[in-house]
């Protein structure tokens, strides 16, 4: 039996939801730069006097925008390029990875310089365990076998 455990991540996922989020939100500026010039919105809000539209400036304002935005987009594309992707080899003995031909890393080191994920230590349930049973047993005089409840 296949005991392999395979997660499903459709590429680019994520930087799909992220570009889509970042295209409505330029979007939504550019769309409130021309209701502002079009329809004086300071006027109908807040009774400020009325103004002539200004064409110049919500070209401007427009422009500004679409040069965040593609700033703003282009450091998201480059910081998605330093999350894991694909298959990666992991020794089965001592769990470094295979970066290349002949060099192994540790899988802490490899994840702190080839993505922004923090690495934290525990011990699962079952490592708990077993850990506690060896320590239990080195306690114990001559090796006796401990009582199970």
């Amino acid at each position: 039996m296949n005991h392999q455990h395979r997660h499903k991540h459709p590429k680019g996922d994520g930087l799909i939801r992220i570009a889509l989020w970042q295209f409505l939100t330029f979007s939504i500026m550019v769309l409130l730069i021309w209701a502002n010039e079009m329809l004086d919105l300071a006027s109908l809000w807040f009774g400020a006097p009325p103004g002539n539209p200004d064409v110049f400036r919500g070209c401007v304002l427009t422009i500004a925008v679409i040069v965040v935005a593609i700033v703003a987009i282009g450091h998201a594309y480059v910081q998605q390029k330093r999350i894991i992707t694909g298959l990666l080899t992991v020794c089965s003995q001592c769990h470094k990875i295979r970066v290349d031909e002949k060099l192994w890393e540790r899988v802490d080191d490899y994840i702190t310089e080839h993505s922004l994920a923090l690495i934290s230590h525990g011990l699962c349930p079952h490592c708990y365990e077993q850990m506690k049973d060896e320590v239990e047993a080195i306690g114990r005089p001559n090796g006796a076998n401990p009582v199970k409840k």
